[in-house]
């Protein structure tokens, strides 16, 4: 990696393929080699390590507005960006499970009076491709808002399976909860 001074971008179109420029954290410029794909034959875990990766990428534009704004705070002043941390759930879970993680693409309050649940619409995805996607709600466990009252602040919703595995789904703020 090396520092860059000044560059035209006809110089950037002429060394596209062999020479990557891009700004380091944002701001300060530097060159690398260009990144390289591994070629075929790739190993049939490869193969399929990337075609989750290709998946985690495509689902990212399914998700609602509502959803998308909750993943962007939920990743405000912290390192990884919020796209960064929705692949890296995709990928930890398929490399634990060898399946996709469901993935959180709206999620609602309901307030029933004293109590109130968070119900989730959840999309299923699978790395064969002739299996059909589904697309279903989930919903919380009735919450007391007495007991929210009384826990620690700050609290967080967000959805875990069955193992305590995280699935694809923001860490919600009670706060920002109505």
């Amino acid at each position: 990696m090396a520092i860059v001074k000044e560059i035209t971008p006809e110089t950037i179109e002429l060394l596209r393929g062999t020479i990557d420029f891009y700004l380091l954290r944002g701001i300060l410029p530097v060159a690398r080699s260009w990144p390289k794909k591994p070629k075929p034959p790739y190993t049939e875990l490869q193969a399929e390590a990337m075609a989750v990766f290709a998946i985690a990428n495509k689902s990212m534009h399914r998700l609602s507005p509502n959803m998308l704004e909750t993943w962007q705070l939920s990743t405000v002043g912290v390192k990884p960006s919020w796209t960064d941390v929705y692949r890296s759930i995709i990928m930890k879970y398929w490399k634990l499970k060898r399946v996709i993680a469901p993935i959180a693409l709206n999620y609602e309050v309901v307030d029933a009076g004293l109590e109130f649940k968070v119900v989730w619409q959840i999309l299923q995805l699978y790395i064969d491709p002739e299996t059909p996607e589904e697309i279903y709600s989930d919903e919380s466990i009735l919450i007391v808002k007495s007991d929210i009252l009384l826990a620690p602040k700050p609290i967080y919703f967000t959805l875990l399976d069955d193992d305590k595995n995280r699935l694809v789904a923001p860490y919600i703020l009670f706060e920002d909860i109505p």
